[in-house]
């Protein structure tokens, strides 16, 4: 998918006979993106089609969510879209102020304090504690860099950039 859709988790394993579905969510706001009646687009591994799919029933057992959608009442049909993943349009999602997707993170530049230039964001790690930038620096070499308030001092969409205080030995 590209950068107008928003992951929100990948389906695990099918869930009893009627088709639930287990998922493991990759989202901070669960509760908002997985309400009942809420439509999802998933990819479907078994045709490579994307599918949109109406949340029917959401309950949360041993960390992931157990739902069962609208269009699956059969298991034989749920086992098509495991390993499917689960995404939004971005547009059809508001933030709250100060709020912003992770991926428009992707290719910020990055500064230093003194507006040095440190290089561009390539990627997004995504760790149990905090997420962290892969910077590529102009001699070819990656920095990583935590995105957590020790090391970023600010992030400004509007002018795609991120001013970062590193700790020595860092660069």
């Amino acid at each position: 998918m590209d950068k107008d859709y928003l992951k929100i988790g990948y389906i695990v394993e099918t869930h009893a006979l009627k088709g639930a579905l287990k998922i493991k969510p990759t989202t901070t706001f669960v509760e908002d993106r997985f309400e009942v009646g809420n439509k999802v687009i998933v990819k479907n591994p078994a045709t490579s089609k994307t599918e949109t799919l109406t949340i029917e029933s959401v309950r949360i057992q041993k960390g992931l969510l157990i739902i069962s959608f609208k269009e699956i009442n059969d298991i034989n049909i749920a086992e098509n879209y495991v390993k499917g993943l689960l995404f939004l349009k971005k547009s059809d999602v508001t933030l709250e102020a100060g709020y912003f997707f992770l991926d428009d993170l992707l290719g910020m530049k990055v500064v230093l304090e003194d507006k040095t230039p440190v290089g561009k964001v390539t990627e997004i790690l995504e760790y149990a504690a905090y997420h962290t930038l892969r910077v590529k620096r102009k001699d070819g070499n990656d920095v990583l860099i935590p995105y957590i308030e020790e090391f970023i001092i600010s992030t400004d969409l509007a002018s795609k950039t991120i001013v970062f205080r590193p700790i020595e030995g860092m660069l």
